[in-house]
């Protein structure tokens, strides 16, 4: 009785030839890899969370405290949030701006009260 026969090669089944194991083994290895393949979004979303996950750490060690590095995010969340919300109220002034103009621009000059000849 052999003591370390788990080193030995595996007996090919019905006479395949090393070769053969070889080939049906990448080829099955490439059938997994077809079937389980990662969404390139996803994969950016999992890589902007660590990047958060990793800035949250780095708060927490620097302010000495994970509540004060948690106070310190959301005060920063709410600055980006005043902001945000005063550029997206000027867009909307700007959208509603462009299409009132577009509406007055497509109307006849007999709908907006004046006559053909001062248009």
């Amino acid at each position: 009785m052999r003591l370390f026969a788990r080193h030995d090669p595996e007996p090919s089944p019905a006479g395949a030839t090393p070769a053969d194991v070889k080939r049906a083994y990448d080829l099955g290895r490439a059938d997994e890899r077809k079937r389980h393949h990662s969404h390139p979004i996803l994969g950016l979303i999992v890589a902007v969370a660590a990047i958060f996950g990793c800035g949250a750490v780095y708060l927490g060690m620097h302010e000495g405290s994970f509540s004060r590095a948690g106070q310190v995010v959301d005060e920063n969340l709410a600055v980006a949030a005043d902001s945000s919300r005063g550029a997206s109220q000027a867009a909307a002034i700007t959208v509603a701006d462009a299409g009132e103009t577009a509406h007055d621009a497509g109307q006849t000059p007999r709908q907006t009260g004046q006559s053909p000849q001062q248009h």
